[in-house]
């Protein structure tokens, strides 16, 4: 009879140790996912809201500000230089006229970009980015993959840049650059295990739309890929950048970059670099 109420006992404590213990996992597990992935600050063309788009001056604004990645546009010039300029022509940017595939290296440079800032070449932001440990976002508008490539080489700077574009000359920078780390937009969630694989990508740009999709965020995780957004303009708010942190973005694009540090270190998502 002792031996059975024994048994007994020992069986309900097993019994309530065995509850605390999933309990406490299932907590652990809560807890887990609520605290957001990594987020790396991309300034979109630099610190656009402080200083001149695609120059120096907004490099270090922004990086003086804590973002990790400078996003920046580039294009050749007619002698074949590769430029840092989102448009086609120099007319917004800087108090020149003309096509930027109409105009030499020797021509822009004489142009201001804004408070005396020049065009820079993009080798000359690539060795700034080393020289300041920040990492390249490049937005591949014109020019040769081949002629990109060569520069990213010639830097030192592949492990250090991440490369948007269309398909098919992300797939060509995978094949002169190995291990370079290529972003890629898709279509819809079905897309992204085969665009992964296609390409070995590390990063997919994901929209507003598809961001909101839990399962859009699992499947670029699955493939062992990050999640990239941009928010522009309206979407550009500190409300909105608490919300797609929390909805899973790791790289995020703005145009405030300060705020986005901000709101990274109020949720605990400070990469350890």
């Amino acid at each position: 009879m002792q031996k059975n109420r024994l048994e007994a006992f020992s069986d309900g404590v097993l019994s309530v140790s065995l509850r605390v213990i999933v309990l406490c996992l299932g907590c652990l597990a809560a807890c887990w996912a609520a605290v957001p992935a990594p987020v790396y600050v991309v300034a979109h063309r630099g610190a656009k809201s402080i200083a001149p788009e695609n120059t120096i001056a907004a490099f270090d604004a922004a990086a003086a500000v804590g973002g990790d990645y400078m996003e920046l546009d580039v294009r050749p010039t007619r002698d074949g230089e590769l430029i840092l300029m989102h448009d086609g022509t120099v007319d917004r940017t800087t108090n020149g006229h003309g096509a930027v595939a109409e105009l030499t290296l020797a021509e822009i440079r004489t142009l201001d970009a804004g408070g005396g800032q020049k065009v820079p070449t993009f080798r000359e932001a690539l060795l700034w980015g080393k020289k300041r440990g920040v990492r390249i976002d490049v937005d591949h508008k014109a020019g040769t993959v081949e002629k990109i490539a060569g520069v990213i080489r010639e830097t030192g700077m592949i492990e250090h840049v991440v490369i948007e574009g269309d398909r098919a000359n992300l797939k060509r920078f995978s094949e002169l650059l190995p291990g370079v780390d290529t972003m890629a937009k898709v279509n819809s969630v079905a897309e992204i295990g085969e665009v992964c694989q296609m390409l070995h990508t590390t990063v997919i740009r994901l929209s507003i739309k598809q961001l909101e999709q839990p399962e859009a965020v699992r499947a670029v995780r699955a493939c062992g890929a990050r999640v990239s957004v941009t928010i522009l303009g309206r979407t550009d708010t500190y409300e909105n950048m608490r919300r797609v942190v929390e909805l899973g973005a790791q790289l995020i694009e703005t145009d405030y970059p300060d705020i986005l540090v901000k709101v990274r270190t109020e949720l605990k998502a400070v990469p350890a670099h």
